[in-house]
């Protein structure tokens, strides 16, 4: 019988490791092959700069402050730039990928831990397969690190929960402040949330206020503070930025009265739903089998759902709103998923959880069909619309297709070979055909898709195009602040020019006008790097001062609308003919 049951524990620790080993794929396969999108240019520019001038306490991006964040989690991408030699698209990302990882860990463990193997290995399943996790976890953002020092806070308390030393709170505690340091103190609610349902329920809380506890917090609100308190008193002349003003307008003043990101009270109805893809439909059947049964459930899973309320109410609250914002509940949701679908025989009376079942199955399995369709239709008659080739796309979206029938076939006879539990049995086929669609999108088509706009190409006709033009000459024109993406590729060692376009200038003496003129009426050789749409619409005593066409610009891409393609970045090459490049000037990497 022993021989049995280790044997049973050797295959279960084994389906853990392929579980995190998964994890892994999605989390970094192909993760640099990307440029840098949207916000991600943030994180980049801030870093090439830190390492650039070797202040690693005042953030800036093209010389100008910009300390809207914590500083952890730029330190880790700087470390990682150090220890690789390299700074690109892999390393920025890096930091959120293993992130990512670590979160499933942490819920695997924690579903284990409260509850059985069987529920762990399912919550992992749906939270590492889920689109919030995967789409944080390959960008360049601090959110997958808030969620994992989130879920190592909690893990470590329900693991120490019973032996409250001051050992226990100060690992707690430099966990949570850890994670403040990553995005902010929202790290820290969050978590207190997660543990406050059962520190009432047993009377745990008189312990936090223990001298023990009280010691530990001290240290970690002071692990928190010094990072802000060195950065103040070594602050440049030139540097009139505050990280802790900052903290306060990002996180207490956009709760309480936001300045933007004013979404409706009743966005994360939709967003939580959103966030769990593809797993919406058994969610939302387990949340219902959740509160109908309530009492004939074990006072974890009663944990688990009051923690999914609060953290829902508390982020509604808030008067600042954006979809991901709430990513933090994700972990919590699969976790109950797995709880009721273990749990399935208990409610034989309901048909809840088997119709959500049932739903599931045909979502996945029919995307896995409707891909092959769609992909098929656009290889053998592409539509006109289109506006480029469609092979390379349809032909991976044919391969993924074809990937997710496969494991939709084999994976139920592998199943009743690796599993035990007739729960894990059943998510095992959707858990594969989930795996195979996100990470096929995420890893393979996305990247598939952005080889269309050729942007690594433009990347590099602008890092050509500019070696040799001093870094005051080459202008980025743009609507809002300067895009640090663009500041990043071009990889200057001093600030490049900005020029704020707007939709009306106030006449002949808008500072902003009189700027753009002086630089385009220039007789020295520059550059121009804009958007079309801002292009097109700079009054004509400025457009008749550059070149009739950009010298080169972003590739469309396919089903591109005309207002979309108006984004695409162009350059315009001014004066090009009366200059022949400099030697011996290189570009901030090669220095």
């Amino acid at each position: 019988m022993d021989r049995e049951q280790n044997r049973f524990a050797e295959r279960y620790e084994r389906l853990d490791i392929a579980i995190l080993i998964l994890a892994c794929v999605l989390a970094f396969f192909a993760l640099g092959d990307r440029p840098l999108r949207g916000a991600e240019g943030r994180w980049a520019s801030i870093i090439r700069e830190m390492l650039f001038t070797g202040d690693y306490f005042h953030p800036t991006i093209n010389g100008e402050p910009y300390f809207d964040k914590p500083l952890v989690t730029y330190w880790l991408i700087a470390t990682l730039a150090f220890i690789s030699g390299t700074l690109n698209e892999l390393v920025v990302r890096l930091p959120s990928a293993i992130a990512g990882v670590t979160s499933v860990w942490a819920t695997l463990r924690l579903g284990r831990q409260l509850w059985s193997p069987a529920v762990g290995r399912i919550a992992a399943m749906i939270l590492l397969t889920s689109y919030g996790l995967i789409s944080q976890s390959r960008l360049a953002a601090a959110d997958t690190e808030n969620l994992a020092t989130l879920m190592l806070a909690i893990l470590w308390y329900w693991s120490r929960r019973d032996k409250f030393n001051f050992t226990t709170f100060l690992v707690l505690y430099l966990i949570v402040f850890s994670g403040s340091l990553c995005k902010g103190p929202v790290a820290a609610v969050v978590t207190a949330i997660g543990i406050l349902p059962d520190a009432l329920a047993g009377k745990r809380w008189k312990a936090f206020l223990r001298p023990a506890s009280l010691c530990a917090l001290t240290i970690g609100i002071a692990l928190y503070f010094v990072p802000f308190i060195w950065s103040s008193k070594t602050n440049p002349a030139s540097y009139h930025s505050s990280g802790l003003a900052l903290v306060w307008q990002e996180n207490i003043q956009r709760f309480f009265s936001p300045f933007d990101h004013k979404a409706p009270m009743y966005t994360y109805i939709h967003s939580v739903p959103l966030l769990i893809l593809p797993w919406a439909p058994l969610f939302i059947a387990a949340l219902i089998a959740g509160v109908k049964y309530f009492a004939r459930l074990d006072k974890h899973a009663h944990w688990l759902i009051k923690v999914i309320g609060l953290i829902f109410i508390f982020f509604t609250l808030s008067g600042s709103r954006r979809s991901y914002y709430i990513l933090p509940i994700v972990p919590f949701c699969a976790l109950l998923t797995a709880v009721i679908l273990t749990r399935m025989k208990e409610f034989s009376s309901s048909r809840i959880m088997p119709t959500g079942f049932n739903v599931q199955k045909g979502i996945l399995f029919g995307v896995a069909a409707l891909e092959l369709v769609v992909s098929l239709v656009f290889l053998i008659a592409p539509p006109r619309s289109a506006g480029v080739s469609l092979v390379s796309i349809s032909i991976a979206g044919i391969l993924v297709a074809l990937a997710a029938i496969a494991a939709a076939i084999i994976t139920p006879r592998i199943a009743h070979r690796l599993v035990v539990q007739p729960e894990e049995k059943l998510i095992f086929p959707l858990a594969a055909v989930a795996f195979v669609v996100m990470g096929g999108f995420f890893c393979v088509q996305r990247n598939t898709l952005e080889d269309y706009r050729s942007e690594h190409e433009f990347i590099s006709r602008i890092q050509s195009a500019t070696a040799w033009i001093p870094s005051d000459r080459i202008a980025l024109m743009d609507k809002g602040n300067i895009d640090a993406k663009m500041v990043f590729y071009l990889d200057k060692g001093s600030p490049v020019t900005f020029l704020r376009y707007r939709d009306k200038f106030t006449g002949e003496q808008d500072s902003d006008k009189r700027a753009i003129m002086s630089f385009l009426q220039s007789d020295q050789i520059g550059a121009l790097i804009a958007q079309a749409r801002y292009v097109e619409a700079l009054p004509a005593e400025l457009s008749r001062l550059l070149p009739a066409a950009p010298a080169f610009e972003e590739k469309p891409l396919p089903f591109e609308s005309k207002s979309s393609r108006l984004e695409r970045w162009g350059v315009w090459l001014l004066n090009s003919q009366n200059t022949t490049p400099g030697k011996g000037d290189k570009t901030t990497n090669e220095k």
